[in-house]
């Protein structure tokens, strides 16, 4: 008993606190473990993504691939692939989540400005909280759907860039984070491999491709038929070779530096056919110097004038020299309409 003739109270020890402590301590391993499982899990689709992007060797096939996992790694709305051109702008554009009606509202796919361009100009991975807040921006054209979050990284092929992932409009979050950056550049990385894959397949089999044609442009030759005859088969066979619009083969006029369209083959043919192009041509350019041109819209290039483009409206073409270097025969020029699709 106390001086206040109370009994004394025994203090109880508490448990609480050490039971708080042990609760605060197996949550945080629960959220540790659920990370691990998150990361292995996103390493895992990873993988995945990388299987896939690389398990085709048609190169518009890779491409759709690539645009498709980016958007399903980083929970994107929206995912586009920018191919580039040699002038640096956008020459073919594919696109995941928006339909078909939208993009024809729109009228036509970017060629490289606002936060799009900066990436062309700065080819560094770019992340982005709010896409009209950043001084590149230059908005959305009418018909375009809202976009804010915004991810993008380029894609390298043998350290050349070849062209720019985009992402926008992060699901579930206010924005992407690192992990969504370092997961895209990994992607990237294995997309350009693939590329690199796809494209030297492509080669590999055009190749093999002009030397059938070549082989049977020969044989005929030699058999007899008539030279105008084996021209006109051999510049039908390559447009449908090319999937091109239209073909012309020219051959030199004596020593003038000029050349005529000996055969063509495809749209408005006969409108080119016997057509004489002048030494300011890519056809003269490309005869001249055994070196072969390409370009995105042959008919506005600013390289040359005249010749069949000036006659026949075409988009992408290249002209390839006919023989060696030293010894020029012939300058053959495969186009299509604009447009249509850029060759690779």
């Amino acid at each position: 008993m106390d001086e206040c003739g109370q009994e004394p109270r025994d203090t109880p020890v508490s448990g609480t606190l050490p039971q708080l402590r042990l609760d605060e301590l197996l949550e945080g391993l629960q959220q540790q473990v659920a990370q691990v499982r998150s990361a292995r899990d996103r390493i895992h689709t990873l993988l995945d993504a990388v299987l896939v992007i690389g398990s085709d060797l048609e190169l518009e096939v890779v491409l759709q691939r690539i645009v498709e996992s980016a958007v399903s790694l980083v929970d994107a709305e929206y995912g586009a692939l920018g191919v580039l051109g040699e002038e640096g702008t956008i020459k073919q554009f594919l696109t995941v989540g928006i339909d078909e009606g939208t993009i024809a509202g729109i009228g036509h796919y970017p060629r490289g400005e606002g936060i799009l361009g900066l990436l062309i100009r700065h080819p560094e991975p770019l992340r982005l909280a709010n896409l009209a807040r950043h001084p590149s921006s230059v908005g959305f054209p009418s018909g375009h759907p809202p976009m804010t979050s915004f991810l993008g990284t380029p894609i390298k092929v043998r350290e050349q860039v070849f062209g720019n992932l985009y992402l926008t409009d992060k699901q579930g979050a206010a924005e992407f984070d690192a992990d969504d950056e370092a997961v895209l550049r990994t992607l990237a990385a294995a997309a350009g491999v693939a590329i690199d894959n796809a494209r030297l397949y492509d080669d590999a089999r055009r190749r093999q491709r002009w030397l059938v044609a070549s082989n049977e442009l020969t044989r005929s030759l030699l058999s007899g038929t008539e030279p105008t005859a084996v021209l006109e088969s051999f510049t039908a066979t390559l447009r449908e070779m090319a999937g091109a619009d239209l073909v012309t083969l020219a051959i030199p006029v004596g020593d003038s530096g000029e050349l005529v369209i000996e055969a063509a083959s495809g749209t408005r043919a006969e409108d080119a056919r016997g057509l004489v192009l002048g030494a300011a041509t890519l056809a003269a350019k490309v005869f001249a110097s055994g070196e072969t041109i390409t370009s995105d819209a042959v008919s506005a290039d600013p390289r040359a004038t005249g010749g069949s483009a000036a006659v026949v409206e075409l988009g992408p073409a290249f002209l390839v020299p006919l023989g060696t270097r030293d010894h020029v025969r012939g300058v053959l020029q495969v186009a299509n309409v604009p447009g249509g699709p850029v060759f690779t």
